[in-house]
């Protein structure tokens, strides 16, 4: 039991001890290692005729007297003892050298002894048993703070386990290093499909891992698409660096979790809803090529951009696209929608304020919209609707660059990109004195229109399609499809809500389509109406018989069987 109990200082001074005999000795004399007690655990070699003493030999100074083992133990320092100096008289022909060995955290382990015959004592023989004592202990500080890393190891891995987002880590190679539980669950995969393999398997895009080890930028609450073909979900991560001792790059983290579940929080805070590019802006008429090739020449510089069209057209997604296609991609991108925010706060939303600025505020104050896109980029929409007083503020940070929050005396430099949109004439808002003229020229540096659904007509099929394939995802009706007269009746409309809009009819009709397709019956009255137009010489009696018909072609959701049976 003895020796199960100093298991792991035998471990660390056998082959001292081994060395300290065979090769500072050369096998003349005798090495002894005791335990806390005096309790011989490790002995070997021999001087004259007499051997090492056999382990479980108490040598503590109640027992034998003054010795180099059991009085090194009660002084708990360095001792030579030799000849005479022995209590007992068996040991007048030796001298003994011995000193202590400590644990890591200062618990006395055991004393380290040479003994040999009186006349073969050195006057470095003290020394040379306390330097191998500290080499001992040094090994024991070693192995702890190993063993502590390797606790600290196993409890990150446990952690990584009970944590309800993925975690991958990924190697400056690009490969898959580790791989948590919850990321195997989110991504539907297994070990063996993507540990030690490219990060590029899961997220083929969107993502450059050799470009964030060079940057050491790291990505915070950014939507994107992963996971393997046929498995892809959108999910918000966060990344973060690993360095070594050197200060070099070793790894990177990546947190991530389903954007359905961070969504709400994300938007709160930031008003950031997604990742989005050009490539996610559906339509091939020329109209809409053109203002696409705008939109990337405007990612091309930092210049302010003003879009401009109708609700509903795609302004917002616009502004993303510039965003990721440009150089401010990895910072922030905060959407502020200027129609929405609470009279009488829009300084302290926009520009923040510091504690104690007005009653009710927070101690510590908060930052404003502006500080926290710093980096990035900041999309102002409805620009049209912000204060006069608010635009002169505006018009401050965009010349000075800084903004300061209200409360405070400090101002603060920021590197923002505004991109503004509206669906008003702001041209008439300067004439009519309800926008500034000043601030209008400062935005309209680029200019970009987004054409209405009616303009791009030709689009419509393809963004129908595309509608549908969301559809199909969230609702699980794989076979969703619509029928020859549906589909004439929403491409006879005029779409004056534009695209959103269109998707509000679709989701609607996938919603109260009780099978896989869509019909007349699930669409609106207004695209129902829409269909018939009344042609200027019909006589007063046949408009009347006409609008009479297209009231119960409504009523029954444009089934003609019905409607006739009703009219008789």
């Amino acid at each position: 039991k003895r020796l199960d109990d100093n298991a792991h200082l035998l471990t660390v001074a056998h082959d001292f001890l081994k060395c300290l005999y065979e090769k500072i000795l050369n096998g003349e004399g005798m090495v002894v290692l005791s335990d806390a007690e005096g309790i011989i655990i490790l002995a070997m070699g021999s001087s004259g005729s007499a051997s090492a003493p056999e382990l479980g030999t108490d040598w503590r100074e109640k027992t034998v007297g003054t010795n180099a083992v059991g009085t090194c133990l009660l002084l708990k320092q360095p001792i030579q003892i030799w000849a005479e100096e022995h209590y007992c008289q068996f040991n007048h022909l030796w001298y003994c050298s011995g000193a202590p060995i400590f644990a890591p955290d200062g618990k006395l382990l055991g004393c380290l002894n040479v003994s040999g015959t009186s006349e073969s004592v050195h006057a470095h023989t003290l020394g040379m048993v306390i330097g191998v004592a500290d080499a001992i202990e040094k090994q024991l500080r070693i192995n702890q703070v190993a063993a502590d890393n390797q606790k600290i190891i196993r409890q990150q891995l446990k952690i990584l386990e009970i944590i309800s987002d993925g975690v991958l880590i990924v190697e400056p190679t690009g490969n898959i290093s580790h791989v948590n539980q919850k990321a195997l669950q989110l991504l539907q995969t297994s070990k063996v499909e993507i540990l030690h393999k490219p990060l590029k398997n899961i997220i083929p895009s969107g993502i450059e891992i050799q470009e964030l080890f060079h940057s050491q930028k790291m990505l915070h609450d950014l939507e994107i698409n992963m996971g393997l073909p046929e498995r892809r979900k959108n999910c918000f991560i966060l990344t973060a660096l690993t360095k070594n001792a050197q200060g070099i790059p070793e790894s990177i983290i990546i947190s991530f979790k389903p954007a359905k579940k961070a969504h709400a929080p994300v938007n709160k805070v930031t008003g950031f809803k997604g990742r989005y590019s050009f490539e996610h802006m559906i339509g091939k008429s020329i109209i809409f090529q053109q203002v696409i090739h705008q939109g990337k020449l405007a990612a091309s510089n930092n210049l302010h951009v003003l879009l401009t069209g109708e609700s509903g057209t795609g302004k917002d997604l616009m502004a993303r696209a510039i965003h990721e296609a440009s150089d401010r991609s990895q910072g922030p991108f905060i959407a502020i929608n200027c129609g929405a925010l609470p009279q009488g706060l829009v300084e302290s939303e926009l520009f923040g304020f510091e504690g104690g600025a007005f009653t009710g505020s927070k101690k510590e104050g908060n930052p404003g919209k502006f500080e926290l896109a710093d980096g990035g980029t900041i999309y102002l929409d409805e620009i049209g609707e912000m204060p006069l007083d608010v635009q002169v503020a505006l018009l401050r940070v965009i010349q000075e660059k800084c903004i300061t929050r209200i409360g405070g005396n400090k101002p603060k430099q920021i590197d923002i990109r505004i991109i503004a949109a509206t669906n008003k004439n702001l041209e008439e808002e300067v004439l009519n004195k309800r926008f500034r003229r000043d601030l209008y020229y400062r935005l309209n540096v680029i200019s970009i229109c987004m054409p209405s659904l009616s303009e791009r007509s030709e689009d419509l099929g393809l963004l129908i399609d595309d509608i549908l394939e969301r559809l199909k995802w969230q609702t699980g009706k794989t076979d969703l499809f619509i029928d020859e007269d549906a589909m004439h009746l929403l491409k006879a409309y005029h779409w004056p809500g534009n695209i959103r809009e269109l998707e509000n009819v679709l989701d609607r009709a996938v919603c109260v389509c009780d099978g896989q397709t869509i019909t007349p019956r699930e669409l609106p009255n207004c695209l129902l109406q829409n269909e018939v137009q009344l042609a200027p010489d019909l006589t007063l009696m046949k408009q009347n018989e006409i609008v009479v018909i297209m009231d119960v072609l409504a009523e029954t959701k444009g089934n003609v069987k019905q409607t006739a049976e009703r009219l008789g």
